[in-house]
């Protein structure tokens, strides 16, 4: 019993391997079972064995890439850093690298890129395991601002640093195109890029960190600025600020039509 029970581990364990490979190459539509199971040497049958079906499969490889996320994702050192600027960085560039390794590790990136362009059913579980690691990544960046984690202004900081990781594995084939010279399989490449998106985005928020400072203070100097009718203030505009919902009377119809 006890070999049994090995030899069925063993074969789970190289279904997911493969089925890893497979998802990350073609997403979830275009994956076939039959191809999925000729790269792991195993019986279609033990795919409906262990997993039900090709869903229950896919949910459980998405789950395997999030349960080996290595130490330096956000449950790691850089959640527990006391300068969040060294934080942001170990946290940019181990996203980075892992984009961009071999193995597990990478599957999720170019999971992620298919589940994104075609949502299935295992993204809402899947959103939910990435939950606190969002929430961590929002505390971080609300520290180097001084804002709220919840402040929108800091919730777009996260997704423009996001963007900008992503960016280079989602569009490496354009990128390859237009750059010709650009190597993303070669370390010293890949450091360099995440260096530069760790500079680049400090340094916007240090700029919007401190316009927050002169807004505060310009304030303080003059109360009456708080009272503004503009509904979009130019300065809440250059200092990257949302605009305060607008007062209902800008947004009543005419009380005449006109002729």
């Amino acid at each position: 019993m006890a070999n049994n029970q090995a030899l069925q581990d063993v074969t789970r364990d190289k279904i997911i391997e493969s089925a890893g490979e497979v998802f990350a190459e073609v997403g979830f539509q275009h994956a076939t079972i039959r191809e999925i199971c000729s790269r792991a040497e195993a019986n279609v049958a033990a795919v409906n064995y262990h997993f039900r079906d090709k869903l229950g499969l896919y949910t459980e490889v998405l789950a395997s890439c999030l349960v080996t996320q290595p130490a330096t994702a956000l449950n790691g050192k850089s959640a527990h850093s006391s300068d969040p600027k060294e934080a942001l960085k170990m946290l940019i560039c181990g996203w980075f690298e892992r984009n961009h390794a071999s193995g597990r590790p990478a599957w999720l990136a170019r999971i992620m890129a298919h589940e994104m362009a075609n949502p299935t059913p295992a993204l809402d579980r899947t959103t939910e395991s990435m939950r606190a690691n969002y929430q961590r990544f929002r505390v971080i960046v609300g520290k180097l601002i001084g804002l709220s984690p919840d402040d929108p202004r800091t919730c777009m900081c996260v997704h423009s640093i996001v963007g900008q990781i992503l960016h280079y594995s989602q569009a490496r084939p354009t990128l390859e195109r237009l750059w010709p010279d650009l190597n993303l399989d070669d370390p010293e490449w890949r450091r360099a890029i995440a260096d530069h998106i760790v500079d680049f985005s400090l340094a916007a928020m240090e700029w919007i960190a401190q316009q927050g400072v002169v807004r505060s203070e310009s304030l303080a100097m003059d109360p009456a600025a708080r009272h503004s009718t503009s509904m979009f203030p130019a300065s809440d505009l250059a200092f990257g600020r949302l605009p305060e919902k607008p007062k209902l009377d800008s947004c009543r119809a005419p009380q005449t039509v006109p002729r």
